[in-house]
């Protein structure tokens, strides 16, 4: 029987999805110093940031259960490497930072993050279909060694091979996390400011007002609120994802395109792009296509079950990097969106930043990289 629905939420255990829907905090009259809205991978891990800089009271909202978003339907992979031949070169300088904040994490929460290191492989007819040079932390392999690491291959490859990225089941991850965070509300809405000047004095929200001295939003795609005039563009993808029955064929972690090794000897597949369609069903096309993609790939998994299958959405800005930045206009407020499919791995040192911006007063490097206002022609 397949499940439609992500596999994260039952790999974990009953008091880690207690946490998922803590709502153990009274939001009317509530003046934190710090408000995060969004509990999602981003929020959780600023609020984590903001208590462990030591900026007070730290309160975080979520409309629904932490990681009901795109968090609960990711991947979960921590890949820097492989962005190297496609993004610019201060994201995947953010990207490395943040991995290795993850392993700090993984070492730092109590009972860790779940972090598993692994290693990329990625699958190419040849060395030129990833990029002309050999960038670093890269290592070619011929057809005859990839081929030890991944028999059965219905034609000769070469590949990139790539050590030391990771995973993370997301939402166990923000359980962790989560369960040191002093206060935490699921289930409660933000829906309006209210500004004095350059700050944000009011945030109402569907369980009363809350004075914070600083607001940080992290809600995916940028807030909408009464009161709030902003105005980024941003949309969203569709994507589909998958998890087979557990199968006798062992992968060396990820192998790009094909599949990840995950628990029990099953494969997580997909990250498509489905360009166009906002329905939030699983299409049952898109899965068989995942499927016919492994069995091409892999012979050996033509006849493979699909334990679970699931869509999210994720969010992005038109030229595909986050924002990063104070609200325009506001002196007390910050805001990330559009993490698009780096938002699992970016989430801690985009945490750092914010909580170090707030803290010190001091911005990141290359600002206008992650400006909020980069797309209305003043930067």
């Amino acid at each position: 029987m397949t499940v439609t629905g992500a596999i994260w939420r039952d790999q974990l255990t009953a008091r880690e999805r207690s946490v998922l829907g803590r709502a153990d905090e009274a939001v009317s009259g509530a003046t934190p110093d710090v408000l995060v809205v969004g509990g999602g991978v981003m929020g959780v891990n600023i609020a984590a940031a903001c208590v462990a800089a030591g900026l007070g009271d730290v309160l975080l909202i979520e409309t629904g259960r932490l990681g009901a978003g795109a968090t609960g339907g990711a991947t979960g992979l921590l890949i820097p490497e492989p962005h190297q031949w496609s993004d610019p070169e201060p994201f995947v300088d953010l990207e490395r930072a943040s991995l290795e904040r993850w392993r700090d994490l993984e070492e730092s929460v109590p009972g860790g993050v779940g972090l598993v290191e692994l290693d990329w492989l990625g699958l190419a007819p040849h060395a030129g279909g990833y990029a002309a040079h050999q960038p670093r932390a890269v290592q070619w392999l011929n057809p005859g060694q990839v081929a030890e690491l991944v028999p059965g291959l219905a034609r000769p490859m070469e590949g990139a091979l790539i050590h030391r990225q990771a995973r993370v089941n997301p939402l166990r991850s923000i359980a962790r996390l989560a369960a040191g965070l002093p206060a935490v509300a699921t289930g409660v809405a933000a829906t309006a400011v209210e500004t004095s000047g350059d700050r944000i004095v009011r945030v109402t929200t569907s369980a009363g007002e809350v004075s914070p001295g600083a607001v940080v939003f992290a809600t995916g795609r940028p807030p909408v609120l009464d009161g709030l005039p902003l105005h980024i563009p941003s949309d969203r993808v569709k994507g589909h994802l998958l998890v087979t029955e557990p199968t006798d064929v062992v992968l060396p972690g990820i192998v790009a395109p094909l599949a990840t090794q995950i628990e029990n000897g099953q494969l997580l597949a997909g990250g498509t792009f489905d360009l166009g369609d906002e329905s939030p069903a699983v299409q049952p096309e898109v899965i068989e296509s995942i499927v016919s993609g492994l069995a091409a790939v892999l012979p050996d998994l033509r006849d493979i079950g699909v334990a679970y299958q699931w869509c999210c959405f994720r969010p992005r800005h038109p030229d595909r990097r986050p924002v990063i930045d104070q609200v325009p206009g506001l002196a007390n407020a910050w805001l990330t969106s559009g993490h698009f499919r780096t938002g699992i791995l970016n989430a801690p040192a985009t945490a750092a930043v914010l909580s170090h911006w707030i803290s010190a007063g001091v911005p990141p490097v290359e600002l206008h990289t992650w400006s909020a206002t980069r797309f209305d022609g003043s930067h």
